[in-house]
């Protein structure tokens, strides 16, 4: 099987059908389940389901060889947190451990969730992803890696985000203890994808809205997609968008869309609300991203390439804006370069994993997410 096309050509990878290291992966060193603990493995069921329905049921007999007690819900995903099911939340109340295996588990991570045990949401949408390196570098080393990188963020007073079709973006990292500097999730991310959202301070700049925009799948809505035919440029003062400029029926249509998504919520249409980018190399995608937008960005948002704006309405936002390859700057230091993540190549986090995990941690390392 061909998961992924390798846009260096330095490594030609084989995928097993074995898919107990990633597995463990997950059970051992993300939810590090114990023997005899109760585990909650939630599915998606009904129209349009993202994930391959059968993960569930093979992670449950991994952990069942483990001794660890876990049992299989399958629900149709919601609307939105308030939306979710009297059953899925007796259960999770009930369980030491919860994974999801569906977009409950996205539309809860900036909320509370029933239970006090640990929630992860899972983005290994296929056994391909699961087997690959996506999921299989070591999750603890990863987290470490995370940390370091939102270490040296939190201690950042400025940013520059710029792509080469216009946009320049530079805002400010809060220091004074006024708002917090990034959301905190309330749900562990496996594979490990993204930093913590940084909350949009003094954005400032021109944002080139292109190609489409989506939901930021916190809160469902029909028609959530917008697909832009001519690109616009979005004046943005104070983390809000204050005019765009450009084609007048393509900028009535995204006026349109970000109107009727702030209703949702009550809030502003014009704010921005926060950002993150991808730090998984291994991330890819396989198919066509314009069958699904929505099913797309589940995964590929974990890719280096990939720059997600959290926007309007209510926190955490009802609209993303798409930034491909983008070169983002903290204090004027790089640390991704057309969507290239130099972070991963400073001596101590190179350091964190084996001379085999690295050749897929680097900044050369490109996987196809279909743009």
């Amino acid at each position: 099987m061909n998961y992924a096309t390798q846009m260096t050509n330095e490594i030609n990878y084989s995928t097993s059908e074995d898919l107990a290291t990633g597995i463990d992966n997950l059970l051992l060193r993300c939810v590090r389940a114990k023997s005899g603990e109760k585990l909650l493995l939630v599915g998606e069921v009904g129209k349009g389901t993202y994930y391959e329905s059968d993960l569930c049921l093979l992670v449950k007999e991994e952990a069942l060889k483990q001794g660890i007690n876990a049992s299989v819900l399958y629900a149709e995903p919601v609307v939105d947190a308030a939306s979710v099911s009297d059953q899925v939340r007796e259960q999770m109340s009930s369980s030491d451990a919860v994974v999801f295996f569906s977009r409950l588990g996205d539309q809860t991570r900036f909320l509370p969730s029933p239970g006090n045990g640990k929630k992860v949401m899972c983005y290994t949408l296929t056994k391909a992803h699961l087997r690959s390196p996506f999921a299989t570098v070591d999750h603890q080393k990863m987290t470490q890696m995370l940390q370091m990188l939102e270490t040296s963020i939190r201690s950042a007073s400025n940013y520059q985000i710029e792509t080469s079709d216009g946009t320049n973006l530079t805002g400010e990292i809060i220091a004074d203890g006024s708002r917090e500097t990034s959301t905190a999730f309330h749900v562990e991310l496996f594979p490990v994808m993204i930093f913590e959202p940084i909350n949009c301070f003094n954005l400032t700049g021109s944002l080139i809205v292109s190609k489409f925009i989506t939901s930021t799948s916190t809160r469902a809505y029909d028609d959530s997609v917008l697909m832009i035919e001519t690109p616009v440029n979005a004046r943005v003062e104070n983390s809000v968008i204050t005019s765009i400029d450009g084609d007048r029926q393509t900028v009535h249509k995204i006026v349109e869309q970000l109107e009727r998504a702030a209703r949702l919520s009550g809030g502003d249409p014009y704010v921005m609300h926060s950002w993150h980018t991808g730090i998984n190399p291994g991330t890819f995608f396989e198919g066509n991203p314009f069958d699904n937008l929505e099913y797309w960005g589940t995964v590929a948002y974990g890719s280096p390439r990939y720059t997600h704006v959290h926007a309007t309405g209510l926190e955490p936002g009802d609209v993303a804006y798409h930034l491909m390859d983008a070169t983002i700057k903290f204090d004027d230091e790089i640390f991704w370069e057309n969507g290239r993540f130099l972070f991963l190549e400073r001596p101590e986090v190179s350091a964190l994993f084996t001379p085999e995990e690295r050749k897929v941690l680097n900044a050369r390392h490109q996987l196809d997410i279909g743009m």
